[in-house]
């Protein structure tokens, strides 16, 4: 039952993963096994029933997955596995192996999820196995719930020092721990590479943190706290893309004016190959590049946390365009949005001067009757004509796109950014939490002795999302439920102050366990003066013998005080035969002395038989309590003469 147990809690987070016939067959299994521990079902299916059983989940994975490897096939292989193995343990040895199944399903979960709840969770299925694996080794007259949770307890005590040592000596292997096949990360969501109108309005919908940064001095404003992301110039007139990539850091030039912004940012895994940045990076953190679009890139996937300086501008002067760079910024379909092509041409033939068409443009948007909504409605081939002229109903990335449209219709060089505008500050941990929801779109374009400068077309519509920011903008606007709104100010207080401290939480076991990498570890190991991994090993070996030699000479002691406990309650026991002339002779064991004692004194008969029988059992067999211990010295002080 305690397997059945542990397994079931191993088990359960995986169910709202796996197909729902796999979750149906494990569960089946399991109340299969079950019954019979309950005698409702006599004997164990036979092995060609357990075949028909096996074939029939790999079919059924194979055709949910059309493949039996990979992170979620593989799971769901393990999962019913574990499960039809079930329906044969016979032996000791079948269910060890059973045991040692649910670690390792127990341990899959770290795939899907690294947080601090979901580690406390391993920990309770990792003690439910332990407890089912030192009841098993129990006799069946020792078995006791009570004793079998105080001896996996101390185990894990016992243990608790070794994974420390362990956690901070072991050499770390730069990546992550397994390397996953691509289905690893699926499902994820995140600012993608291409945009789309709809696209960033459905990660609105999500509350999952995207970074966290850490300012060296005050936070900047919330209409400040733009971003950088994937930079879109190419367009169908429905897609947005990045187009061909400019990854060369030695052409890149801007003057930064005003003053530097000097942060830290936690970046949790998106799984692309780039850094955000608030506008614009002045340094580029190590094994990154900062290519011509201003945007932080990495050879490889962020699939890990990872952690990173940089000191950036929000206010800055770029350097001139490429000619590439400039047929690029002003590329348009021909055959779409021919109604905004028209309006762009022609605020520039009235007006001459780009900073006025862009004013214009500014204009239109907030004099028009433009509504900001997360529920736009659905376009169809010309979707910026549609949008302008007809809907009129948008978020960010129908502002973004409709604009630079008009912009590059005009004649002047516009391209879309993409990133995250805004976040909600943690006045506990002191950092900027920044969500999926805080996705955006802004604008930048082209004008002659400034280069490249940020126009966000939202801010002329909806200027208290920039303001505001996404969280309390949501909340009024939609009529959607706000995390941290409530009609009584003192439950939103003390509800603000726990979701920061849990987040604040959170952090702090990102940064200091999941964060805990080859160069932190480095780093910290280089303070005490280690700095190879030789001699890693050998503080290791030292520490881990250290450990050992200390559970060792408190177990030794601890046994030796509990004899020493035994010994004296029984040589108090003949201390008070020999006071009514019945001493222990010198060759006489505890038996034979019990023998003589009833063959003098038959009254004594009850008392000495239960005192002899207990002490023999604390003397000569290996497992005894201190309660036992006490019972011994009870009776002996009880024993009347």
């Amino acid at each position: 039952m305690w397997l059945l147990a542990s397994l079931l809690l191993a088990f359960a987070p995986h169910t709202l993963r796996l197909p729902l016939a796999v979750s149906a067959l494990c569960l089946l299994f399991g109340l299969w096994r079950f019954s019979i521990e309950r005698r409702t079902t006599t004997t164990l299916p036979h092995r060609l029933t357990l075949t028909l059983l096996l074939c029939t989940t790999l079919v059924i994975v194979y055709l949910h997955y059309g493949t039996l490897l990979g992170r979620d096939a593989g799971i769901s292989l393990l999962a019913t596995m574990l499960a039809l193995k079930l329906l044969e343990m016979r032996s000791v040895r079948d269910y060890i192996v059973v045991i040692f199944l649910g670690y390792f399903l127990a341990i899959t979960l770290v795939l899907y999820n690294q947080t601090l709840p979901m580690a406390a969770y391993m920990i309770v299925v990792a003690f439910m196995l332990t407890a089912t694996l030192v009841n098993l080794n129990q006799q069946p007259k020792n078995r006791s719930i009570t004793l079998n949770v105080k001896l996996t307890a101390k185990l894990f005590a016992q243990a608790l020092p070794l994974m420390l040592i362990l956690f901070f000596l072991f050499p770390r292997i730069p990546g992550p721990l397994w390397s996953l096949p691509d289905d690893a990360h699926s499902g994820t969501t995140g600012i993608s590479e291409s945009m789309s109108m709809g696209s960033i309005s459905n990660l609105s919908q999500s509350n999952a943190i995207a970074f966290r940064v850490a300012f060296d001095d005050e936070v900047i404003e919330n209409n400040l706290s733009y971003w950088r992301g994937p930079v879109l110039w190419q367009t169908d007139g429905k897609n947005w893309l990045r187009g061909t990539s400019q990854a060369t850091q030695s052409n890149v030039s801007y003057r930064p004016k005003g003053k530097p912004i000097s942060y830290t940012v936690t970046l949790e895994p998106h799984h692309q190959k780039w850094l955000y940045g608030l506008d614009l990076p002045a340094t580029v953190p190590a094994g990154a590049t900062l290519n011509r679009d201003f945007q932080l890139l990495t050879p490889s996937k962020i699939n890990e946390l990872k952690r990173y300086r940089l000191t950036s501008y929000s206010e800055y002067e770029t350097g001139s365009l490429t000619a590439d760079e400039m047929q690029r910024a002003l590329q348009l379909p021909l055959n779409k949005n021919h109604r905004a092509q028209a309006l762009g041409q022609q605020w520039r033939q009235q007006l001459r001067e780009p900073e006025a068409v862009v004013q214009q443009a500014l204009q239109y948007f907030n004099q028009q009757p433009f509504t900001y909504t997360l529920q736009p409605p659905l376009l169809g081939n010309n979707p910026v004509d549609e949008f302008l002229f007809n809907t009129q109903q948008g978020f960010c990335e129908h502002y973004a796109a409709s604009f630079t449209v008009l912009m590059r219709a005009a004649g002047i060089p516009a391209r879309i950014v993409t990133g995250y505008q805004g976040g909600d500050f943690n006045p506990v941990g002191n950092y900027l939490i920044v969500r999926q929801r805080d996705a955006h779109a802004w604008a930048e374009v082209w004008l002659s002795g400034k280069g490249w400068v940020r126009i966000d077309p939202t801010a002329a519509v909806a200027p208290e999302r920039i303001a505001l920011g996404a969280e309390t903008l949501f909340s009024e606007l939609f009529n959607r439920p706000s995390t941290i709104q409530f009609n009584n100010a003192f439950l939103a207080n003390h509800w603000l102050k726990l979701r920061y401290g849990w987040d604040s939480l959170n952090n702090s076991w990102n940064q200091w366990v999941i964060g805990y990498d080859a160069l932190k570890q480095s780093q910290l190991l280089s303070r005490f003066g280690i700095d190879s991994i030789k001699q890693m090993a050998i503080v290791m070996a030292a520490a881990i013998i250290s450990i050992m030699t200390i559970l060792l000479l408190l177990s030794t002691h601890r046994n030796r005080k509990q004899r020493d406990s035994i010994s004296l309650a029984y040589q108090h026991f003949c201390q008070k035969l020999a006071s009514i002339g019945l001493p222990r002779l010198p060759h006489e064991g505890p038996v034979d002395f019990t023998q003589r004692i009833i063959h003098a004194r038959p009254d004594l008969e009850p008392q000495v038989t239960q005192i002899n029988e207990l002490y023999i059992a604390l003397k000569y067999r290996p497992r005894h309590t201190q309660q036992q211990i006490k019972i011994l010295q009870r009776q002996v002080r009880q024993l009347k003469l």
